[in-house]
């Protein structure tokens, strides 16, 4: 089947009050050397009765040369609402009259400007994004159409229900039929429609097709029935064509060819009289769908020429090109006629501010001057705290990172594996105490190593600890899963201090075997380390009572150290888990990566 569905879009003049309007245009006759102020009321006419006859009856030949004229009298006037009212009328004139989409921008793009420019009018604004809304639904362009609609509806309360009937439109040429069906039915609910049978019979000829596309055919043939009822009874021509070709739609799919034949060729005898190429095309194409279900296969490829000639002439790639570089060009201009504004303001707000800012300047100089004396001599001051801080940091850490308590019991620990002939495990004790020497040593002079060589370490270390006392305690190692090891590097050693305190002073000689966890993770920016034990806790252990450890005070100034060095903000947190028992020592430090 040809695709050949084609919406009738909501357009943004239905539900326009008549009333006072002329019904002839003799009335609204103006000649231009006897114009004046008082004369905008009648211009006002002018356009109400353009787009009343527009609506009525879109083939008057006269009407484009009255919506020029009033462009010019509006224009001579100065008059901003007349001008804005006939570029859009002639832009729906050359939209709907003449199948003319490049002239029509032209037309709506400077009503668009007039309402931006002039607060007066700029309530008109959302109806003019509206209709070139339709221009790119007609040139298919349906995500920008989809867009200028969402936003006419969460702007304009006035245009809410027109913008959310051509978003339905929009989702049901993208065959989106359930979001179609919703907006349709969500239209319905608007008292404003019930009580507007022009765009009442608009929305039940758009919902009919899209039944017809989610093969719902009862409701389809239902909905066209009411267009057509609504349609005929009041005799509203500019719908009718549309109408006729969305109901034959409906009968063709539910059978009915001859009522599809009827209502496709009276579709096609409007929109010719109408001059409106969209809807011919429509009908052309429908009507080759009918006469290939009758068989009438020579009829149905002349239709289908006339309907691929149509659609390539409307539709075809240089249109479409030629509708996105006047909307660009329009952008521009707004932006370059913005850019023009902002640098006059610009320009009154710099001869406004140089004389004060040469006052201002000479008082900072004098103010800087004295300031930046005093920063340095400061910063002379902390500096040299600073550096002095950092060397009895370093020594103390490198006098502490192996103390003298652990070498004598290591050394003992061998003393008695050779005492007992077990040269074995002495012979292995040795190697593993010699390789954590070689490593103090050698971490003690770098900045940073990476996370695999300080586990390395804290490895070995325990290994020898719990080889020495071997019921004491037991550890674990872990590793969240975005840690890459090689990777991330750390200060050498900051950890050792807490594994240590937690060896000697958590876990009693005689009591339960005590529990070492060690855990790394990256969060965000920073790597959390955690060394936790079930020891006794801090309250009674021996060496929380009246002092701070050495191990914690050392490590609270390398950190200090680190974010003053980098301008950091790593922490060190002690946590008692209980009143009795276990600590928690959490560490943050920046995430620092070697590539």
């Amino acid at each position: 089947m040809i695709n050949c569905l084609i919406l009738n879009f909501a357009f943004y003049f239905f539900g326009l009050i008549l009333q006072g309007i002329p019904s002839d245009s003799d009335s609204l006759k103006l000649k231009k050397d006897h114009l004046d102020l008082a004369d905008t009321l009648i211009l006002d006419k002018r356009n109400d009765f353009i787009k009343q006859s527009l609506f009525t009856n879109s083939s008057d030949s006269t009407l484009l040369e009255m919506a020029l004229e009033t462009l010019a009298f509006s224009e001579y006037l100065g008059y901003q609402k007349g001008a804005l009212m006939a570029n859009e009328r002639l832009g729906l004139i050359y939209q709907y009259r003449f199948s003319n989409p490049y002239i029509a921008l032209d037309y709506y793009l400077q009503a668009l400007s007039i309402s931006e420019s002039n607060p007066a009018v700029r309530e008109f604004k959302w109806g003019i994004q509206g209709n070139i809304g339709t221009i790119y639904y007609e040139q298919e362009e349906y995500e920008k159409g989809l867009e200028i609609f969402k936003e006419v509806a969460s702007n304009s309360r006035k245009l809410e229900l027109t913008a959310i009937l051509n978003i339905g439109n929009i989702y049901g040429s993208l065959q989106k039929n359930d979001s179609a069906i919703f907006y349709f039915e969500k239209a319905l609910e608007y008292e404003q429609i019930k009580s507007n049978p022009v765009q009442l019979a608009n929305l039940y000829s758009n919902l009919s097709l899209i039944y017809v596309q989610s093969n719902q055919l009862e409701n389809a043939l239902e909905t066209a029935e009411r267009s057509l009822a609504l349609v005929d009874s009041l005799e509203i021509d500019f719908v009718k064509p549309t109408a006729y070709a969305n109901s034959a739609m409906a009968f063709l799919e539910n059978g009915d060819l001859n009522k599809a034949e009827q209502m496709a060729l009276m579709s096609l005898e409007y929109s010719q009289k109408q001059e409106n190429l969209f809807i011919q095309k429509s009908a052309w194409g429908t009507l080759a769908d009918i006469y290939e279900a009758r068989g009438k296969y020579k009829e149905s490829l002349d239709a289908y020429k006339n309907f691929a000639t149509l659609k390539d002439s409307l539709t075809n790639q240089n249109r479409r090109v030629e509708v996105s570089r006047k909307q660009m060009a329009f952008d521009f201009e707004k932006e370059r006629a913005q850019a023009r504004v902002d640098i006059e303001r610009q320009k009154l707000v710099r001869n406004f501010t140089l004389g004060l800012a040469i006052l201002i300047g000479l008082i900072l100089l004098i103010g800087g001057y004295l300031y930046k004396r005093r920063r340095d001599s400061l910063a002379k001051i902390k500096d040299a705290e600073f550096k002095t801080l950092v060397s009895e940091t370093e020594l103390k850490a490198l006098r502490s990172q192996m103390n003298p308590h652990f070498i004598f019991n290591s050394l003992n620990s061998i003393g008695d594996y050779i005492l007992k002939n077990d040269s074995d495990s002495a012979q292995d004790y040795l190697s593993k105490f010699g390789k954590l020497i070689r490593i103090v040593l050698e971490n003690s002079g770098q900045e940073e190593i990476t996370l695999r060589e300080d586990v390395e370490f804290l490895e070995l270390y325990l290994q020898i600890e719990s080889k020495r006392q071997p019921h004491r305690f037991s550890y674990s190692i872990r590793f969240a899963e975005n840690i890459d090891l090689d990777a991330i590097l750390v200060p050498p050693m900051l950890l050792q201090p807490f594994i240590e305190n937690a060896i000697w002073h958590a876990f009693p000689e005689n009591g339960e075997r005590g529990r070492i966890e060690i855990s790394f993770e990256v969060k965000g920016e920073n790597l959390l380390c955690i060394v936790e034990d079930n020891g006794i806790g801090r309250a009674k252990s021996s060496n929380s009572i009246g002092k701070k450890s050495m191990g914690v005070a050392i490590t609270e100034n390398r950190i200090k150290i680190l974010n003053e060095k980098s301008g950091t903000q790593g922490s060190l947190q002690i946590i008692d888990k209980t009143l009795d028992s276990g600590t928690k020592v959490e560490i943050m430090l920046p995430l620092h990566l070697a590539y």
